[in-house]
This record gives C-alpha cells, sequence and structure tokens, in this order.
C-alpha cells in the first residue's frame, strides 16, 4: 500500500476475511471543500504508457486529468516506476510510487494507493485522489490464486465531506480479464460491500471492469443498490477502448445514494494517445 509513505507491510494487503484500516496520509495544505455538485474520474492509465506502449510525460497525463476539473480521481494501473520502465533492483521499485507522487496535486491533497500486481523491476494497482480528507482507506486482495493470473484489489477509502458531516465511500477497482475470474471477483465485492459499508451511505464505485459481455451491472443493481451512470441516464455502457477506436465497454462508474448530475465520455486529444483507454467523468450531488 502507498499513501505517500514507505511501508514495511507484506507487499499484499489484507485480503476479505482481514480488513485493515490504515490512518491515510494528508499534506498540510489549506484547502475548500470542492462546491457542490462534485466530479468524479474513473481513468486507467495503462502505467504511464502511450497506446504505442512509449513513455509517457506524467506532467502532459497530469496537465490533461487538471483540465477536467474533477474532485475525485480514481486510477487503475498506477505504476510504481516511470512509465512501467525496469529497474535493476525489484526491491527498490517496489517501494517507490512514482507515478502517484507524481499525479498529486494541490487540487487532490488526499490520496490512497493499494499495490496489487508486482513484475520484474515495478508494480501497478489503484488510486484515489481527493479534495476531501480521506480519514481511512483498505486495499482488498481479490486475486484469484491461479498461476498466469494478475493479482487484483479493490481500493477503499472513506471521505470526510467537509461541512456535510457526511463519510463518501469511494472504491476503485480493476477486474481480470476471464469471465470466470470476473465472477468471482464480483461476489466478492458484493459480499465487501454488503459487510462493510453502511446500506444508507453514499458511494462510488469506479474502475476498468473489462466486462465486454455488459453482466456486472444488473448483479451489482440486484445485489447491492448500485447503479451504474451511463444507464441511469438513459444511455448505454460508454465504448472506452481501444481509446483510438473504442468498440468495448469496459469502464464505468456505479454510484448509490446520490443524485446523478451529468456523465461522460472523456475523448479526443489528447486523451486519444494518452492511454489504451478513455476516461469517464460523472457529476453528483448529495441526496437531500
Amino acid at each position: 500500500m502507498q499513501g505517500g509513505k514507505k511501508s514495511s507491510k507484506s507487499r499484499f494487503l489484507p485480503t476479505l476475511k482481514r480488513r485493515s484500516k490504515t490512518p491515510a496520509p494528508k499534506k498540510a495544505l489549506n484547502t475548500d471543500p470542492p462546491v457542490k455538485p462534485f466530479r468524479v474520474l474513473s481513468y486507467n492509465i495503462h502505467q504511464g504508457l502511450t497506446v504505442a506502449k512509449r513513455k509517457l510525460s506524467l506532467a502532459l497525463l497530469k496537465d490533461a486529468i487538471k483540465s477536467l476539473d474533477v474532485d475525485l480521481v480514481l486510477l487503475q494501473e498506477v505504476a510504481g516506476v516511470e512509465g512501467g520502465k525496469k529497474t535493476k533492483s525489484r526491491e527498490l521499485a517496489v517501494q517507490t510510487s512514482f507515478q502517484l507522487e507524481a499525479l498529486a496535486d494541490d487540487m487532490w491533497p488526499y490520496y490512497a494507493y493499494g499495490r496489487n500486481s508486482v513484475f520484474s523491476g515495478g508494480f501497478h494497482g489503484n488510486a484515489i485522489l481527493s479534495a476531501w480528507p480521506i480519514q481511512h482507506y483498505s486495499n482488498i486482495d481479490i486475486s484469484i490464486t491461479k498461476r498466469g493470473l494478475v493479482r487484483r484489489g479493490i481500493l477503499h477509502a472513506e471521505l470526510d465531506v467537509v461541512g456535510t458531516g457526511q463519510t463518501l465511500h469511494v472504491l476503485a477497482t480493476h477486474f481480470g480479464l476471464l469471465q470466470a475470474e470476473r465472477q468471482r471477483q464480483l461476489r466478492r465485492l458484493v459480499e465487501y460491500v454488503s459487510k462493510n459499508i453502511p446500506p444508507n451511505a453514499p458511494v462510488i464505485l469506479g474502475g476498468d471492469f473489462n466486462d465486454w459481455r455488459e453482466t456486472i451491472s444488473g448483479r451489482l443493481s440486484k445485489t447491492v443498490g448500485f447503479r451504474e451512470a451511463f444507464l441511469e441516464s438513459g444511455a448505454r455502457h460508454a465504448r472506452t477502448f481501444p481509446s483510438g477506436f473504442p468498440v468495448l465497454k469496459l469502464d464505468r462508474i456505479y454510484f448509490r445514494h446520490l443524485n446523478l448530475k451529468d456523465v461522460e465520455k472523456v475523448s479526443g486529444r489528447p486523451w486519444l494517445f494518452l492511454s489504451d483507454h478513455l476516461p469517464l467523468v460523472a457529476e453528483f450531488d448529495f441526496e437531500k
């Protein structure tokens, strides 16, 4: 787990049965709470690599995200080394949250990170950047322990919504490539939400679900009452992959006990080459 501090804990964090709450690091900044309604971004940044798998300037990526004027940023495939570049020392790489630190900004002074997949010379995982203080965060291992499968996780942050007295639960995840793998990960997600998030609490869930068969939204609606932003707006799931000619509907933003104001798929330049996915942005207000 990374959050601006090095950790001496195991590189893979607790599973569903061993949930831990970790106080989130805070930067000493005085920031005003975001004006309601608030905006949420979900984006798979492809480990900081362009569509052509060339190393991307993180400053360019950061400026592009800032231009969307979002209050919460949910990222997938945030790598521990720039552009996924391999280093001589694997241990050095797994202790360096370079991309997270490079993308953090005064707009989002609070952040949480969950390391999932460790590879030769580095690692990647999910990240949450927030304009609101993060009270606690946990990284839940939902990996399927089968050789050759990438480790997956759910990053859960509890946000203190300044001035409202409410706690906003934010979940960022990245599901597997295989249908059977995704089904088991979905069951773990539903189990976790049911046991650890109050049923009347506002929740946002975003990520890359690799759900090209479009089966997850119905299950989440029936089991935990999550609504998908595009479906709720009367549209279909957004086509987000590949970014240059999007065909597959892989990325989603779900919510519960919030009012959806707007939702959009961000396309055009520079998003066509920043990653192999297109980002999603949704705008919400709190229920009265």
